[in-house]
């Protein structure tokens, strides 16, 4: 038997774009406005988004970066 395959915790801009339902030229310019959530650097050139920040960030009406984090949605999980 397989297992299950598990969602992915992190993706990529263009996935997180995908997720959201925008092309990725739109989601990086959301980005470069402070548009999104801020995005995990995990290397120098590896960027990714938490999939639980963008489905809260989706459900708390998509604020602007400083609203979100200045809210409890912005904070990670624990």
């Amino acid at each position: 038997m397989t297992a299950p395959a598990l969602p992915p915790l992190m993706v990529s801009a263009d996935d997180a774009a995908a997720l959201i339902g925008v092309s990725p030229a739109t989601w990086h310019r959301m980005v470069a406005a402070g548009k999104t959530p801020a995005p995990v650097r995990l290397s120098k050139g590896c960027v990714r988004y938490r999939t639980a920040d963008l489905q809260r960030w989706c459900e708390a009406g998509c604020p602007d970066r400083k609203t979100w984090e200045a809210d409890e949605h912005g904070r990670p999980a624990r």
